[in-house]
């Protein structure tokens, strides 16, 4: 339609930002009604209408973009600015970085005579959500929820529901106006009414609290402290505060406080242990225990002794000990009553080879003389039960056995095991 005179569009303008969080626009809905200079609504007429947004203080043009919509038969137009036919050299409408800065929107109306600037409004809102596409986020009267959907902060494909990802320090910050107020994160795994437990981290009044809810366990307790971390350090639920790991293995400090590592406790441990002095143990081989491999060993009836008759022969007791261990002593106690000369006992421990008739001689004693009372021979050159050998004590003359002047009463062997 074509208007010989330039006329003046009395413009009322009915501007609507609809930035629905419902369903993700990649336009705005835009309203108006258009007259001519008497009042007159333009009924049923192709009106063009260009829009563009400018942005900041400098208004810089960084979007436009022309349509041509009919009126209805009261003037009204109703068009979705980012969808029109894009002014030569506009980018995308998409491209609108609406975070950045302050946005108005510019509107030419042309009724026939070209384009006439009908003003600059100022967006009220940020635009926000139009490029996701899709039905995302979603609102109700106090909250605003997405569903279905992984969260970035930091990256543009988050693999979690929430993910913030930056490379030198990803943080989350809890902040709250008073001491006495509390920020908090709490762990829900399963019903709030099964058998479950939930856990909560709480700052609150300058304590870390580590806190459970066992509802389930003792109704309606709600959430109840484990464990405080303060400035004075770590309290459990019962005992005393733990200020320390304790690297200190010698535990001197004896402190109530303090926990030792586990190398503190081997370590103290290992020390105790290297300083205690192995345990002496003794054992008795009686008369009764030896035996010969050619004649018959007697018996004294009253001195509980064993001895030959007659010959060199020696009589032998096997040494049962652990192996590894250390004999330190041993001590025979003879019968020796013979005055006759170069007649006396010789006492010795032999250690024979499992694998062959070889054998060595660890100790050796032997009675010079005689004694009402006895004789009591003493080595004390140590000696290791090895693995490889076989331990006897053996008893002989140094010419031929005296009858029962000659015997042997026991042997005591002091060992100790390693």
């Amino acid at each position: 339609m074509k208007r010989s005179i330039k006329t003046i569009v009395l413009f009322s303008l009915c501007f609507i930002a609809l930035f629905s969080t419902i369903y993700a626009q990649q336009s705005i809905n835009y309203k108006a009604i258009i007259k001519d200079d008497n009042g007159n609504v333009i009924a049923n007429d192709v009106v063009p209408v260009q829009f563009n947004i400018l942005q900041g203080v400098a208004q810089t043009n960084v979007y436009s973009e022309l349509h041509t919509p009919t009126t209805d038969a009261n003037g009204i137009i109703i068009v979705s600015i980012g969808e029109g036919i894009l002014v030569g050299g506009s980018p995308d409408f998409s491209a609108i970085d609406w975070a950045n800065d302050t946005h108005f929107l510019q509107v030419f109306v042309n009724i026939g005579d070209g384009l006439v600037d009908m003003g600059i409004t100022e967006f009220n809102a940020v635009p926000y959500a139009l490029s996701s596409g899709d039905k995302s986020w979603e609102t109700e009267i106090d909250n605003v929820h997405v569903l279905s959907k992984n969260v970035g902060i930091g990256t543009d494909s988050p693999t979690e529901l929430l993910e913030i990802n930056d490379p030198n320090n990803a943080t989350i910050k809890l902040t709250v106006p008073t001491v006495g107020s509390s920020s908090k994160l709490e762990f829900e795994t399963g019903d709030e009414t099964g058998a479950h437990t939930f856990y909560r981290i709480e700052n609150r009044s300058d304590y870390l609290r580590f806190e459970t809810n066992t509802d389930y366990i003792i109704p309606t307790t709600g959430y109840e402290s484990l464990m405080n971390l303060g400035r004075m350090g770590l309290t459990l639920e019962t005992g005393a505060r733990v200020n320390e790991f304790s690297t200190d293995y010698t535990l001197a400090d004896n402190s109530d406080n303090a926990v030792p590592t586990e190398r503190a406790v081997k370590t103290y441990v290992d020390n105790s242990i290297a300083t205690l002095a192995p345990t002496a143990k003794t054992i008795v081989v009686p008369a009764t225990t030896f035996t010969s491999n050619n004649s018959l060993v007697n018996f004294g009836i009253g001195g509980g002794y064993a001895y030959k008759p007659t010959g060199t022969q020696a009589i032998l007791a096997p040494l049962v000990i652990p192996i590894g261990s250390t004999v330190t002593s041993v001590t025979f106690y003879f019968r020796d009553t013979n005055n006759a000369g170069g007649v006396n006992l010789i006492g010795d421990v032999i250690a024979y080879y499992r694998t062959n008739t070889s054998a060595t001689i660890p100790i050796t004693v032997s009675t010079f003389g005689s004694s009402t009372t006895g004789m009591i021979e003493v080595s004390s050159n140590p000696f290791n039960i090895a693995t490889d050998r076989q331990h006897y004590i053996r008893v002989r003359p140094s010419s031929n056995w005296d009858g029962s002047n000659l015997a042997i009463h026991s042997v005591k062997v002091t060992y100790t095991e390693n």
